[in-house]
Formats: structure tokens, sequence, C-alpha cells
């Protein structure tokens, strides 16, 4: 029975700790199935984190979630002008968005809550279950919205040849603002996962590289939700057993902490795939 509850346990753990990936990775996927490469996944996480965190303290948790979509939405916003107006490389702009969420929200936290341990917390939790169950909810919802109607199909023609899309009478860059705005949105919603439900609190650099992993996730899913959200769970499984393990087996804890990037590198080395042909090409 102990092997039961032992398994049942590392599967809720597993969901727990992909739901922040899956939802981060369809962000990347709305992204660059338009056609922009979004490495700043990271750093729209960590303002949404932080966004969602500061504003649920004084106003309450809805308004922190509303905060942390709307700090997405921005930095969305943002990558588009960067890339798609100002013709900036797609991997610099992204960086930038990344070293600005990173610098800004260190420097926040501590003029805001005055805190010297570099972390502030939440009084009250948003339950894990109600993320778990949007993130799920929400990779059907994109497969249809992709692969079922008009928005997705001039979404992914965008991604894959701009001319192609002007010709049918589509505005490409339309429709990769879209995208990015979808993207922030689901990135910041994620961080807030992470501040506002599964550790409430926020601490710096918190997101610690989760957002690269959600891309990676993108990349093994051959930039599909479904695919993505396996990706992601994968990496939600081997985190909960690291965790598990931990204690139980004579191995050097920072070896354990490693497996589920390795996993990772294992898998965006085997699990090649092609993207969009528009991907991040200057127009």
């Amino acid at each position: 029975m102990s092997g039961a509850f032992g398994s049942a346990g590392l599967l809720l753990a597993g969901l727990a700790l992909a739901a922040p990936l899956v939802l981060a990775a369809l962000g990347g996927i709305m992204s660059e199935r338009g056609g922009v490469v979004n490495i700043a996944l990271e750093g729209m996480m960590l303002t949404g984190a932080f966004t969602g965190m500061w504003v649920g303290q004084v106003y309450g948790n809805a308004a922190g979630i509303g905060a942390a979509l709307v700090s997405g939405l921005m930095l969305g916003i943002l990558h588009y002008v960067l890339t798609q107006k100002l013709r900036l490389n797609h991997i610099i702009s992204g960086v930038a968005i990344n070293l600005l969420a990173v610098n800004a929200t260190t420097y926040l936290v501590r003029a805001v809550f005055n805190v010297e341990g570099r972390e502030a917390k939440i009084a009250s939790a948003i339950p894990v279950g109600a993320f778990v169950g949007l993130s799920a909810l929400l990779v059907g919802v994109l497969h249809f919205v992709l692969y079922r109607t008009t928005f997705g199909l001039r979404l992914r023609c965008s991604g894959e040849s701009a001319e192609t899309a002007r010709m049918a009478g589509v505005n490409p860059f339309r429709y990769r603002l879209y995208g990015l705005m979808l993207s922030g949105i689901l990135a910041a919603s994620a961080g807030a996962y992470l501040s506002m439900s599964q550790t409430t609190r926020f601490s710096d650099n918190m997101v610690n590289g989760r957002g690269f992993i959600a891309l990676a996730a993108v990349v093994c899913g051959r930039w599909t939700p479904v695919g993505a959200a396996l990706a992601a769970l994968a990496f939600g499984f081997f985190d909960a057993l690291q965790i598990q393990l931990q204690g139980r087996v004579q191995m050097p804890t920072e070896f354990l902490q490693m497996l589920p990037y390795l996993f990772t590198i294992l898998a965006a080395m085997l699990l090649r795939s092609t993207p969009p042909a528009a991907l991040g090409r200057e127009e």
C-alpha cells in the first residue's frame, strides 16, 4: 500500500511542479507559432510572480492575478515593439527583457517590502489544484484554437511565411502581436502560480530557469500544445522524483537536483523537430 500511496504522491507532485511549465510553454507556442522567438518567458514569469504577490498582498488574490496578467501582457507588447517595429534581434530582445525583469524585481522587493532576506510573503495561497486544472484546460483550448479556428490558421500562417500571409490578405504583424500578448499573459500566470500558490512568497530569481525549461518543452513538443504539455509533465515528474529520492539514496543532493535538467537536455537532443519556417526571421 505504501508503494501505491508513494506513486500517487509522486504523480500529484509531478502535476503540481509541471503546471507552471505547461502554462509558460503554451505561451511560448503562441509566440513562436506566429514567428517570434520568445526566450523572454523567464522574465515574463518572474514579473508575473512579483506583480501578483505585490498587488495580491494589498488588494487580494483576484486583483493580484489580474495585475500579474497585465504585467505579462505589457512585456509581450514590449517584445513585439522591439522585434517587429524596431527590428531588434529576437534573442537580444528576449535577453534584455529577462535582465530587466531580474534587476527590476530584485530592486523592488527591497524598496517596496524593505526586506533584507530577499524574500516577501503573501497571507493566503491560491489552491494549487486551480492552476493545475487551468493548465490542463488550456492545453485543450489552445489546441482547438490553433487547429480549428481562423485565428489559429492565420497565426500559424504568419509563422510559416509572412509573404504568404500577406498574399492571403492577412497582416502577419497583427497576429504576431496577438500571439505575443497571449504569450505574456500565459507566462505571467505561470509566475503568479509560483508566488501565489506553490510557495506563497517571492524571492530573488525564484523562477530559476523554468522559462527556459518551458521553451525546451515547446521544442520537444514540436510546437504543439499537447506535445509541449507532455514534455513539461515529464520534467515535472523527474523533478518530483528527485525530491522524493533526497535522503533515501546515498547520492549527493546536487546530483539529484540535476536530474530534471539532464532529462531536458537529452530530450532536446533526441526529439529534434522542424520549427515554423519564419521563426526568428526579420521581415
